[in-house]
């Protein structure tokens, strides 16, 4: 009889194992979402670049996560939990240039770039502009501006505009 509770635990720890592994997997983007992902670039790519054109804050709104990233030691002034704005007052300070630079960057291209994970482990399919940022061996190489996207929830955002290297 001592036997069944050294079977339960045995059935219990094997089960835990099943579960944890299925969850880790879970976490890496599934083909379906792949193939998702690269249907849904090409426009939302050539969407981004004329907004950015045209300086269209409100579309480029929708196209960037509220965490957003840029270049200039900029953070949350206005402690709103958005960091679209400030980004977009970077974008227009005459000294960074930094809508011209951003226009430069995405007229590059970009290409898929290793899938990046977020706080919660989940790794999100992404892509780089320009497509020498992919291949930084050493800052001898990297080009001046890059332009970071990830596909999450289903669609493509822009999650960071930095000037190389900040």
């Amino acid at each position: 009889m001592k036997l069944r509770p050294i079977v339960v635990f045995a059935l219990v720890l094997t089960q835990l194992c099943v579960v944890s592994i299925g969850n880790a997997q879970s976490k890496k983007p599934s083909a379906a979402e792949k193939v998702a992902a690269d249907k849904a670039w090409p426009l939302f790519f050539k969407s981004f670049r004329a907004a950015v054109n045209k300086r269209d804050r409100e579309a480029l709104n929708n196209m960037m996560v509220r965490d957003f990233f840029f270049s200039g030691g900029g953070g949350d002034d206005n402690h709103d939990g958005d960091m679209r704005d400030d980004a977009f007052k970077f974008l227009d300070d005459p000294e960074v240039h930094g809508w011209q630079a951003f226009a430069r960057t995405l007229a590059k291209g970009a290409v898929p770039s290793p899938p990046n994970q977020d706080s919660a482990g989940k790794k999100h399919i992404s892509r780089v502009a320009p497509p020498a940022a992919r291949n930084i061996k050493d800052l001898t190489n990297a080009p001046p501006w890059i332009a970071s996207f990830e596909y999450r929830d289903g669609h493509w955002y822009c999650t960071s505009f930095s000037e190389c290297c900040d």
